[in-house]
C-alpha cells in the first residue's frame, strides 16, 4: 500500500510539473538599433524571453534592480539568447556597451513583488528612464 501511495504521489507531482511547462509561453524582444522592443515585457512565472537580432548587443541584469535572490543573468555579446524566469518581480536589464545611450529594458514576472525596492533605487540616466517606465507599467497592473 505504501508503494502504491508513493507511486500515486509521484505521478501527480510529475503531472503538475509537466502541466506547468505546457502552459509556459515564450516572449520575444528584438533589438532595433540601440533599442529593445518592446521596452517592457510582462510575463508569467515559468515563461521565457528570447532576445533576437543581437548583432552587437547583450543582456545583463542590473544588480539591485532584480528580485532579491534572483539570478544576475548575463548573456554573451552578439548572441541571441533565451532565459526562463521563475521568480516573480521586476527585472531591469541593460546592453552593457550601450546603456549610456539608454539601451535596456525590463521584464515583469507575475506580481511586481520588488516594486518598492525598485522605487527606492537611485537610478539615473538611461537606467533611470527604464526604471521609470517599468514602475509605470507595474503600477498599472
Amino acid at each position: 500500500m505504501k508503494m502504491l501511495k508513493t507511486a500515486v504521489i509521484g505521478v501527480a507531482a510529475s503531472t503538475v510539473l509537466m502541466t506547468m511547462n505546457v502552459f509556459a509561453a515564450e516572449h520575444t524582444v528584438t533589438t532595433q538599433g540601440l533599442k529593445f522592443s518592446p521596452l517592457v515585457v510582462k510575463i508569467a512565472p515559468g515563461d521565457s524571453v528570447s532576445w533576437t537580432n543581437m548583432s552587437t548587443h547583450n543582456v545583463e541584469m542590473i544588480e539591485g534592480l532584480v528580485p532579491e535572490g534572483a539570478e544576475l543573468f548575463k548573456s554573451e555579446m552578439s548572441q541571441d539568447v533565451t532565459h526562463t524566469f521563475d521568480k516573480e518581480g521586476i527585472y531591469i536589464y541593460k546592453c552593457t556597451p550601450h546603456i549610456g545611450a539608454g539601451m535596456g529594458g525590463a521584464v515583469i514576472v507575475g506580481n511586481p513583488t520588488n516594486l518598492d525596492a525598485i522605487k527606492a533605487q537611485d537610478a539615473s540616466g538611461g537606467v533611470g528612464r527604464i526604471v521609470k517606465k517599468a514602475i509605470q507599467e507595474a503600477e498599472s497592473m
